[in-house]
């Protein structure tokens, strides 16, 4: 392998949303495929989410204490994690552009190299045009496709 190679893996990811407001609780989960890669020590992971407003890439870079979210298609989104730190993003659908303010309480990432799997956790509490929906944990569990 030279240096200009870029080692991708296929992975199957599983991403699952738990949203809290107040006693409540909504939980979502999506199973999709997509790919994961290095680019130096920031991991790089890439997936397809489809629903009735159409099909969104999703791209996830992350690296120590700092994660970013970039979504592009039916849904566009662009939001920084920055572990203690507030940091803006938007979200921009069908509907209309929402600014978005995230407060990040966790980033945890961890690698298993010999199940070939690997799991992302953001929580964070989420301000959207100045309201609080609510507090999310975002866990993007991804394993490597023979």
């Amino acid at each position: 392998m030279t240096l200009h190679d870029i080692d991708k893996q296929n992975v199957k990811v599983t991403l699952q949303t738990k949203i809290r407001h107040g006693s409540e609780t909504e939980t979502y989960e999506l199973v999709t495929f997509g790919t994961r890669m290095y680019k130096g020590s920031d991991l790089y992971l890439q997936y397809a989410e489809e629903n009735e407003a159409g099909k969104t890439q999703t791209t996830i870079k992350h690296k120590t204490n700092e994660t970013f979210l970039l979504r592009n298609g039916a849904v566009k989104m662009r939001q920084l994690f920055r572990l203690q730190e507030a940091t803006n993003g938007h979200y921009e659908s069908i509907y209309g552009r929402l600014g978005l303010s995230t407060t990040t309480k966790k980033i945890q990432h961890q690698w298993d190299e010999k199940k070939k799997e690997g799991k992302l956790i953001l929580r964070y509490a989420l301000h959207m045009q100045g309201s609080e929906p609510g507090q999310y944990e975002m866990t993007i569990s991804y394993k490597e496709e023979a």
